[in-house]
């Protein structure tokens, strides 16, 4: 008794169709695994919680290089009497940076390259002028702070104050550079 291969094929290609004519299709793209986020840590009564630490790169500094901003009533990382003159104008300003017409772009190009500049430099004191804008709420007013907060320019920002009416008023900063340290 012999059969022939092509009733064979013929009897499994029947099979198979029988066997997958209910099966639905796979997804072609499998859904992502949701990470389970983490529960914040149960509070003790009579403290506050501590803030969560951010993860630093291994050759971060011990310092946080969070500029101090004057103006929000920060003052942790400054001492009493450097935040005072700051605030004053007392210190002198050994350069200005004028940002009046730059688009937002340009704006911040220009700050970093002069921030860069005046901290190769040895700078301690600058001033950078934002103007007010229009009804007092420019862009450059709002956003050169946070250039200034901000990577790549944070770490070599100590201060960021409020520049007095001689200066500026409103639409001025004073920016305090942090002290290169000399290396052995």
């Amino acid at each position: 008794m012999t059969k022939h291969r092509d009733n064979q094929a013929d009897d499994d290609a029947t099979v198979w169709k029988r066997l997958t004519d209910g099966v639905k299709p796979y997804r072609a793209d499998p859904p992502a695994p949701v990470r389970p986020k983490a529960s914040p840590p149960a509070q003790r009564r009579g403290r506050k919680a501590m803030p969560a630490m951010r993860p630093t790169p291994a050759t971060s500094p011990a310092r946080s290089p969070n500029p101090v901003d004057l103006r929000a009533g920060e003052h942790a990382g400054i001492d009493k009497s450097t935040r005072r003159r700051l605030a004053q104008g007392q210190l002198t300003v050994e350069s200005r940076l004028d940002l009046h017409g730059l688009t937002a772009a340009q704006a911040e190009r220009r700050l970093a390259g002069f921030i860069d500049s005046a901290a190769r430099q040895d700078q301690r004191c600058v001033l950078v002028i934002t103007g007010k804008g229009a009804d007092g709420t420019g862009v450059l007013r709002r956003l050169v702070p946070q250039w200034l907060k901000a990577p790549p320019l944070a770490p070599r920002v100590l201060a960021i104050s409020a520049a007095r009416p001689g200066d500026g008023g409103d639409g001025a900063l004073y920016v305090l550079l942090r002290r290169r340290r000399q290396t052995s």
